[in-house]
């Protein structure tokens, strides 16, 4: 079945969606429905749907900022908008963020229907693709260097030859095994994501084409830290291989008419006579690589320099406590300050490794992601999306520009949404005030309507309002006697009563304290 959530402010439109459609003859299931902007996000967060209809305005964020945000959160969604034919253009524009169709309202059957229609036969075809790949040669590849990345990194031994030939199809036998981490590195990358997953297509290509023609045996894909390889030689030629490698990362650097200033390192890990020690020479290249951060060499390799696998950088609880509580505080400036210290001290360190910064990365990232979550829900693929970009920085300064641009802007993302959270019980409150102001109304009727303790919400509604719940009444009520007075057929005793007060001398007395009159003269002034 294929997950759909439902976004538009007016529930008759959600309930209409509902019905129009035979959903689950037609293979859609509806996962959530959403009335603002912001829930729709927390569904495309919870469900994981692969189509999401929303309408093109709604309050929390409109439809082209749910659309971006939601496309951050999950590339592969599609998207149909609801408009009105004043809002034609608007739906235009979101047509250039990849929506897959419109529908204007008022909503047809008939339009629905067929754009579901031909929408499942494209998302059938996709699963199809899919399907094929995982059948695939690269499939097996990729699945092999995910495995063996995670025996790297929990430091256990790779699969013996009996169990990859089983699991992989790998026909191994005497000789050595080694990982190559072939990396790429523009400036700015983060910045240009589409030429950068276009660079490192091509560089996977390359070192496809290359290898298969040096090893007996060997696997290649695109991982986050760059193009991982996995290679079994009978007999091992250290010319050959050299060669090999160095060829490959002239075609990489061929490619400055796209990118001018790309440059490429090989890291190799050190031989293996088992493909169990596989994982530790994956665990020496990445060291390797990481380690390019600090020492700019296009050849690594570990039978030449041994990689200090075993050395760490531990921050100082205290520093830590700090990043906690600046991120915890939402204090953006404050946070700011303290990053460009732990730079400064982790930046002296002698002598530093690569290893070392993404320590000092991951702690730092750790420690403010902690302190954001006490206000808020931190966007789900937030720590996954900067530890991509950690392995598309080029240096030490490009990690500190990271961290520093990324967690300011999850920070005011936060309190943004902190400020709408805040807002929207109030925003509740007034309307529920003004549909029940002729009523006897409490602090506590108003602060039970909206979900809240009647101390906490005072204070809220005090902090938002610049007045407290009595005051704010009392002028809604004030204000709405001055139109009822001008009516000629109404007494003072009808307005006082239409507006709450059944007391008419208390009633009076108010008025002329909040007007300067009394309703009588007010009413003869506007005859």
């Amino acid at each position: 079945m294929l997950r759909v959530v439902l976004a538009d402010d007016e529930n008759k439109v959600v309930l209409l969606m509902q019905k129009l459609i035979d959903w689950e003859k037609l293979g859609y299931e509806i996962v959530g429905v959403a009335n603002d902007g912001l829930r729709a996000i927390e569904l495309v967060q919870e469900t994981h749907p692969h189509l999401l209809i929303t309408d093109i305005r709604m309050p929390g964020c409109d439809g082209i900022e749910l659309i971006r945000r939601a496309k951050e959160l999950q590339p592969g969604l599609h998207f149909i908008v609801i408009s009105g034919y004043r809002q034609f253009e608007y739906a235009q524009n979101a047509l250039k963020y990849g929506v897959e169709d419109y529908l204007l309202k008022p909503l047809k059957q008939d339009e629905l229907y067929g754009i579901l229609l031909r929408l499942k036969e494209k998302l059938g075809e996709e699963a199809a693709l899919e399907y094929q790949l995982q059948k695939s040669g690269e499939r097996r590849q990729t699945l092999a260097l995910a495995a063996l990345k995670e025996a790297a990194d929990r430091q256990q031994p790779f699969l013996t030859a009996e169990q990859a030939e089983e699991e992989y199809g790998f026909r191994f036998g005497q000789g050595s095994y080694f990982a190559v981490i072939v990396k790429p590195d523009i400036s700015n990358a983060a910045k240009y994501l589409d030429g950068y997953q276009l660079m490192m297509q091509h560089t996977l290509e390359i070192v496809r084409r290359e290898v298969q023609l040096l090893a007996d045996e060997y696997a290649a894909a695109m991982q986050k830290e760059g193009v991982a390889i996995l290679l079994y030689m009978k007999a091992f030629q250290a010319v050959e291989v050299k060669q090999c490698f160095t060829k490959i990362r002239k075609e990489i650097e061929k490619q400055r008419d796209l990118f001018w200033d790309i440059r490429s390192t090989i890291c190799l890990g050190s031989r293996k006579d088992r493909p169990e020690g596989l994982a530790r020479s994956m665990q020496e290249a990445l060291w390797l690589c990481r380690d390019r951060l600090c020492h700019v060499q296009p050849w690594r390799d570990a039978e030449i320099e041994e990689p200090m696998c075993s050395e760490h950088y531990l921050m100082d609880a205290a520093q830590k406590k700090r990043f906690q509580e600046a991120a915890e505080y939402l204090d953006a400036n404050r946070f700011s300050q303290e990053l460009e210290d732990s730079y400064r001290y982790i930046s002296q360190r002698q002598p530093l490794t690569g290893q070392m910064l993404e320590d000092w990365f991951d702690q730092v990232l750790e420690s403010s992601i902690y302190g954001m979550q006490q206000n808020g829900k931190v966007a789900d693929r937030f720590a996954q999306t900067m530890e991509e970009d950690f392995w598309r920085c080029t240096n030490a300064q490009d990690i500190y520009r990271l961290l520093r641009q990324d967690i300011q802007q999850e920070i005011l993302r936060l309190d943004n949404e902190k400020a709408l959270r805040e807002t929207r019980p109030i925003t509740e409150a007034k309307r529920y005030i003004q549909q029940h102001y002729q009523e006897s109304l409490r602090l506590e009727d108003v602060s039970s309507a909206v979900g809240f303790n009647a101390t906490y919400f005072s204070a809220l509604f005090k902090k938002e309002t610049g007045q407290n719940f009595m005051d704010y009444l009392t002028g809604l009520r004030i204000n709405k006697s001055k139109e009822l007075l001008c009516d000629d057929k109404l007494s003072v005793q009808d307005v006082a009563e239409l507006v709450g007060y059944r007391d008419l001398k208390y009633f009076s007395r108010l008025f002329k304290k909040t007007t300067g009159v009394s309703p009588s003269d007010y009413k003869k002034l506007y005859r």
